[in-house]
């Protein structure tokens, strides 16, 4: 009953840092819920928080499979970056927020190394390693919707074997060039779910390092707030090695296995971008993610949005495989033909309809 996954998380108090951050009640708080579950768990702490940790998790009997790192900020391996990003901070950072620091920064970039030494330990033999942030609020609410007590197992039992990662929006290719940095760090541009993420071991090292060095070189480039946007150059360099879950940041343990919650986010912040920035590939995947719950019956229909998704699949598909598309115009038509509530949100706007090859 435990799923062969090694979950990772980090909780430093950064208070002495910044008095603007998190104290210490406050952040055990958010991660208790974290700590009750009955998963394998790779901690990465201070002095500060660790006893509280440990007291938690042996209260639920579960120390046995937990493994504690307990490091101060100072002894991590990229500390030596810290005064760089301090100075990158007081050069450029147009996205400042008071409740981050230099030191909030180097942790949060700091999470691809854990899971990387994690894997090197390897404390529990897993076939897969994964990060989550340590909180996750009550209830897991910060990534999750009407929780229930399987849904952070289901997630960790039944991802796939590919770099699991959940899409928050779309975000213009350009700023992968080095040109463009400045003007691609000029605003948090929402690019991935950076807190939640599982893989295996095989993907994940070189992933996991290719991430390592693109916060290096963008500190160096003296960019980089948040570690999200690092994504962005990843998610075509290892195209087929990661499996997309999509929606917001409320929806990721409900939809990181298979699509339930927040079609109409999916559809109007991730496909429709998509398509408008003519990444069809991309497009395809996301429709079709959201179209297999949907015609399986497995979640409330709605046949707006259904039609929708169907009508921007055909799209994406005619400009990436012609073939594909033709026969998702008859299927539509058929439906059309046969289902009275798609025949009547094809005739809401039929002459556009007709005029994009569905008549």
């Amino acid at each position: 009953m435990i799923p062969n996954c090694t979950l990772v998380t980090s909780c430093f108090i950064l208070k002495k840092y910044n008095q603007h951050s998190t104290n210490i009640d406050v952040f055990i708080k958010g991660l208790e819920m974290l700590l009750k579950i009955p998963c394998y768990l790779v901690i990465f702490c201070d002095s500060l928080s660790i006893d509280k940790i440990k007291e938690i998790r042996n209260k639920y009997n579960l120390d046995n499979i937990t493994h504690y790192i307990k490091k101060e900020i100072e002894e991590l391996d990229y500390y030596s970056y810290i005064d760089m990003i301090r100075t990158n901070r007081e050069n450029y950072h147009p996205t400042k927020d008071e409740r981050t620091s230099p030191e909030s920064h180097f942790i949060c970039c700091s999470k691809f190394n854990f899971v990387l030494k994690a894997m090197d330990i390897d404390p529990f033999g897993t076939k897969k390693f994964g990060w989550i942030d340590s909180n996750v609020g009550d209830n897991f609410s910060k990534i999750c919707r009407n929780y229930k007590n399987n849904m952070l197992l289901n997630v960790l039992h039944n991802c796939s074997n590919k770099f699991n990662l959940q899409i928050l929006n779309v975000t213009d290719n350009k700023y992968k060039e080095f040109e463009n940095k400045r003007e691609y760090y000029s605003q948090y541009r929402w690019v991935v779910c950076g807190c939640l993420f599982i893989t295996t071991k095989e993907i994940g090292v070189t992933i996991l390092t290719r991430l390592n060095e693109i916060f290096l070189k963008t500190t160096e480039q003296g960019y980089g707030h948040g570690e999200e946007m690092f994504y962005l150059e990843i998610l075509d360099e290892y195209y087929d090695d990661i499996h997309r879950s999509y929606g917001d940041y409320h929806n990721i343990l409900n939809n990181f296995v298979k699509q339930t919650e927040g079609f109409d986010y999916v559809f109007n912040y991730i496909s429709n971008n998509y398509l408008s920035k003519g990444h069809h590939k991309e497009c395809i995947d996301c429709c079709e993610k959201m179209l297999l719950p949907i015609e399986n019956f497995e979640v409330e229909l709605n046949y707006d949005i259904y039609f929708k998704i169907l009508f921007a699949y055909h799209i994406a598909l005619y400009y990436y495989d012609k073939n594909r598309s033709t026969e998702i115009i008859k299927k539509i038509k058929f439906l059309i033909d046969t289902n009275p509530f798609i025949k009547n949100e094809y005739n809401k706007n039929i002459d556009f309809y007709r005029c994009n090859g569905i008549n």
